[in-house]
């Protein structure tokens, strides 16, 4: 679909594009609180970049469980397109399917320098801490232009503490409004409605 070399351009050719449905949440929320910078001394990041103010967001009524990972070779058949997913201000969240609850932190945003997200996953049926994610891939790309992903080529994932996970190095070449949508458990199929597999996406600025 694209062609991006490297493994973000593998991963985004594997994906259906929808475009999202962008839901703009009112209120107010400190960014700092969500930024720190790149020596990990505690120093607020510059305003105007990083999660977008607001509130943190909470939809499901209720949790989904989680069950055992199948793999798209075994899952049956899918049916159907992929939903339109909700793109949420803030840095914390449910996720998509209700199964997790997504928090994450990023070093200080740089034009064209590598920024690193800490991202935290906590399955909502039991608060345990979702550990063994490997969220290596996620979506990262223009709110305004879906087309325009960001260059980054090798994007790792290190777990630690458990269900704790730092991801980058993540390059952003453009100034302006982009969305960073994390995909985790991506081995396992996500047609099983208690597939692990999870995803959530978040609006994100650089300046």
């Amino acid at each position: 679909m694209l062609n991006v070399a490297g493994k973000q351009s593998k991963l985004w050719s594997g994906w259906r594009r929808v475009r999202p449905a962008v839901w703009v949440l009112s209120g107010a929320l400190a960014v700092g609180a969500a930024c720190s910078d790149e020596d990990g001394d505690g120093a607020e990041c510059p305003s105007g970049q990083g999660p977008v103010a607001g509130p943190a967001e909470a939809h499901c009524q209720e949790a989904q469980a989680i069950g055992a990972c199948v793999s798209a070779a075994d899952a049956p058949a899918e049916e159907g397109e992929e939903e339109p997913f909700e793109v949420y201000n803030g840095h914390e969240a449910d996720d998509d399917d209700c199964k997790y609850r997504v928090s994450f932190e990023n070093t200080c945003v740089t034009l064209n320098e590598p920024v690193t997200f800490t991202l935290k996953l906590t399955r909502k049926f039991d608060g345990k801490a979702a550990t063994g994610a490997s969220p290596d891939g996620p979506e990262i790309y223009l709110a305004n232009d879906d087309n325009h992903v960001s260059p980054s080529n090798d994007i790792t994932a290190t777990e630690g503490p458990p269900g704790t996970y730092r991801i980058g190095p993540v390059i952003f070449d453009r100034s302006g409004r982009w969305v960073v949508r994390f995909h985790y458990f991506e081995t396992c199929s996500d047609v099983p409605e208690d597939a692990p597999h999870g995803h959530v996406a978040f609006n994100f600025d650089v300046p």
